[in-house]
C-alpha cells in the first residue's frame, strides 16, 4: 500500500480510537508526591489524623503523602503557605476550627480568607476537655465555680490556639467566673503549666489531653460537648451544669478553591474512603473523633465548615472577645 493511502486511512480514523482517549485530571491525580501541611506542631489531633489518613492514601495511590508541620500565628503561617501554593491538589491543608472557623473573628488582619479554600473532606468532630490540676480542691464544675468565685487571688486560664481559647472565654460568660488569659505556643505547653500550678484551667481538644488525663498528670473536670464523651463516660459535660453550653472542634482537608473540580472530587472520594478503612476508622474513633457519613460529598463538607464558622462567630461575640 502506498504511503499516501496509509495516511489517508489513518486520517479517517477518530483520534480517540487511534491514540486513546485523553487522560482526565482526576485519573492522573496524584501525579507527584502530595504535601499535607499541618499549621500546628506535631502531636495534636490535626497532626495525628493527617498522618493516619496520609498513610492510607499512600497505600491506595502509590504516591507519597508527606506531612509537614508549620506552626505559628494560630495556624495562619501554615494556612497562608497553602493559599500561596499551586492550585493543583498537591498541597493539602489540614484545616481546623482555629484556621477555618474562629480566626476570622479573633483577628482584625488575616493573611488569608477561609473562602480561599474548598473543604473536600471532613475528618470528624470532637469536644474539648476542661482540665484542672490533679490536686485542685474541686471535683465537679459546680465546685470549681464556687472555688473560683470565693478566691481572693486571680485565676488563670491557658490556651494554645483559638479552639482552646474560646471555650474558656465562653465558660467565663456562662458561669460568671473570671480568668486571666495566658497564651502558649501550643496546648501541650499549657497543660504542662497546669500541672505545675501556674494556671488553673485549660480547654484543649480531647486528643491532645487524653494521655495526660489517663496518666493522672492532670484531671479532666468536664467536656465541652453537649453530651459526655464515649471515651470518658465518667467525665461530666459542662452542659449538665449550664444547659446550652456546647462547643466542638473539627478537622478537615481543604485545597485552594481554584483547584480543578475533577481533582477536588477525586480527593473527596480518596479521603472519605481512607477514613472508613477499618483500621483508620477504629483509630479515629479511639481519638474521640466522630466522622461524618462516608457518603458526604464536597458540598456537604464545605457547608459543614461554613456552619461551624457561623457558630464560632456567635460564640466569640457571646464571649465578648475583641479582635486583636
Amino acid at each position: 500500500m502506498k504511503r499516501r493511502n496509509v495516511l489517508a486511512i489513518l486520517g479517517s480514523v477518530p483520534l480517540a480510537v487511534s491514540f486513546g482517549a485523553p487522560t482526565r485530571a482526576q485519573d492522573a491525580y496524584p501525579a507527584k508526591p502530595v504535601k499535607i501541611l499541618v499549621p500546628f506542631g506535631p502531636g495534636g489531633s490535626t497532626d495525628i489524623i493527617s498522618r493516619l489518613v496520609g498513610k492510607q492514601l499512600e497505600t491506595v495511590t502509590g504516591k507519597p503523602f508527606v506531612v509537614e508541620n508549620k506552626p505559628g500565628a494560630t495556624g495562619m503561617i501554615g494556612t497562608t503557605q497553602v493559599k500561596n501554593a499551586a492550585a493543583d491538589g498537591h498541597t493539602l491543608l489540614l484545616g481546623s476550627t482555629s484556621t477555618l472557623a474562629a480566626n476570622p473573628s479573633l483577628y482584625k488582619q488575616m493573611t488569608y480568607d477561609p473562602s480561599d479554600f474548598t473543604t473536600v473532606a471532613v475528618n470528624g468532630s470532637v469536644g474539648n476537655f476542661m482540665l484542672v490540676n490533679k490536686d485542685g480542691p474541686y471535683r465537679t464544675v459546680k465546685e470549681f465555680v464556687a472555688f473560683a468565685k470565693a478566691s481572693k487571688e486571680p485565676l488563670f486560664s491557658g490556651y494554645g490556639n483559638a479552639s482552646s481559647r474560646v471555650p474558656s472565654a465562653l465558660f467565663e460568660v456562662t458561669s460568671g467566673v473570671k480568668f486571666e488569659e495566658v497564651a502558649y505556643r501550643d496546648a501541650v505547653a499549657s497543660i504542662q503549666d497546669l500541672a505545675a500550678g501556674r494556671v488553673h484551667a485549660v480547654f484543649p481538644d480531647q486528643v491532645v489531653g487524653e494521655s495526660y488525663v489517663r496518666s493522672g498528670f492532670v484531671r479532666a473536670l468536664a467536656v465541652t460537648s453537649a453530651e459526655r464523651s464515649a471515651l470518658f463516660p465518667d467525665v461530666e459535660a459542662i452542659a449538665e451544669t449550664y444547659p446550652g453550653y456546647n462547643i466542638i472542634a473539627f478537622s478537615c482537608f481543604s485545597v485552594r478553591k481554584e483547584t480543578p473540580a475533577e481533582i477536588k472530587q477525586r480527593l473527596n472520594r480518596l479521603i472519605m474512603e481512607a477514613l472508613y478503612e477499618p483500621t483508620v476508622l477504629e483509630r479515629v474513633k479511639q481519638l474521640g473523633f466522630l466522622p461524618p457519613p462516608s457518603d458526604w460529598d464536597i458540598a456537604k463538607c464545605d457547608a459543614f465548615v461554613v456552619r461551624e464558622r457561623e457558630d464560632w462567630t456567635r460564640y466569640i461575640k457571646l464571649a465578648k472577645i475583641e479582635p486583636q
